[in-house]
């Protein structure tokens, strides 16, 4: 008698059948566990239960902000105390990526921008034969123990890194560099934000908006610092009244909170609202809508990042690309240069181009009579 299959077993069969086919390669993601339950006309329950089986199949990884992975050789990324897993790798080294955690409830690398840079520098590091291992780095940890106990061959800090853990590096002479920050002890990469702001703004001039809201990220972060002289300059150029300036945490429901209760009593109306990412333009859009303006009929709502997400709200948000890809790349390519030049001590400030993206979110202002 034939045996019938549970719905998770059909899942697992379809998907283990893909990645041995080659219809999903070594080092893609699967498709979203909404897109694989969607697929198959299945709960999310029943694929996590493929996907577990999958997992104990050493067929995938399942990586935190990232998705799940097919990766046939088992390869694991290690957080905190994990250790590497024993046996035989196929890649040559490790090389770090220390993220501080979020002043938010949620994870950092659950944030997209942080979630596309690792993927991308995950990409480049097995491109050059290594394997990259994430962890966050908070204030408090004992960092000498992590380098105790784990090699590193070269060492990736990504933003606001305290300075201890950068010199705790330095001192163990472990090549390592700084994405999205800057620390004049080593190669620093960022985005333009200066440049890219300011392109931002010209173009929101150049359709006739005066009356401007920022909702900005952290001031203390060198990100929003350099999205403010973006916007400063931009405005004393073309002789721009001081716009209405509220901060948030880089999430989008604090961006909603604010920007409602600042819509809620702003007068004049600003008739532009400038995020300083995409995740506060999302959180923007909300508050709008819920107030009743239409976007862009009402007003215009603009972010910065050009996040997966930006590309399907509703309407699709104007934002400036901050090349992220490009931006893993170079911080790559500038660590193998530190691990390949030890004793040659280059630090530097390296920016990656920006570009302004136009979406549906923004238009002319509605001329009063």
């Amino acid at each position: 008698m034939a045996t019938t299959k549970l719905l998770y077993e059909i899942v697992y069969d379809t998907l283990k059948a893909q990645i041995l086919s080659g219809t999903f390669q070594e080092g893609e993601l699967l498709p979203s566990e909404r897109e694989i339950g969607e697929q198959h006309k299945v709960d999310r329950t029943t694929v996590r239960k493929a996907l577990k089986m999958l997992v104990d199949d050493q067929l995938v990884v399942k990586q935190a902000g990232i998705g799940t992975k097919v990766c046939r050789e088992g390869e694991v990324s290690i957080h905190k105390d994990q250790e590497e897993p024993s046996g035989k790798t196929a890649l040559n080294g490790n090389i770090g990526f220390f993220l501080p955690p979020s002043v938010h409830r949620t994870d950092r690398i659950s944030q997209p921008f942080y979630s596309t840079l690792f993927y991308h520098t995950e990409r480049e590091c097995r491109a050059h034969g290594y394997n990259c291992l994430y962890s966050t780095l908070d204030e408090h940890d004992d960092f000498s123990l992590v380098l105790k106990r784990q090699h590193f061959d070269g060492i990736i800090f990504v933003s606001n890194t305290a300075d201890k853990f950068i010199q705790m590096s330095i001192d163990a002479h472990i090549p390592c560099v700084l994405a999205n920050e800057y620390n004049p002890k080593l190669l620093s990469y960022l985005p333009d934000n200066t440049n890219g702001m300011i392109q931002m703004c010209d173009y929101l001039i150049g359709l006739g908006h005066r009356t401007f809201a920022l909702i900005t990220g952290i001031n203390t972060y060198l990100t929003s610092q350099e999205r403010m002289i973006g916007c400063t300059y931009s405005f004393s150029k073309n002789q721009i009244a001081p716009p209405y300036i509220a901060s948030c945490d880089w999430e989008p429901d604090t961006a909603y909170r604010i920007t409602k209760e600042l819509l809620s009593t702003a007068d004049p109306m600003p008739t532009a609202i400038i995020g300083f990412n995409d995740n506060i333009a999302i959180g923007c859009l909300r508050a709008a809508s819920e107030l009743g303006l239409q976007v862009p009929k009402d007003i215009s709502i603009v972010g910065f990042d050009d996040i997966e997400q930006s590309r399907y709200a509703i309407p699709a948000i104007t934002t400036v690309h901050s090349g992220i890809k490009e931006l893993a790349q170079a911080t790559i390519n500038g660590l193998l240069f530190q691990m390949a030049n030890p004793t040659l001590n280059t630090p530097m400030r390296c920016y990656v181009p920006c570009s302004l993206v136009i979406r549906q979110s923004t238009a002319e202002p509605v001329r009063k009579s």
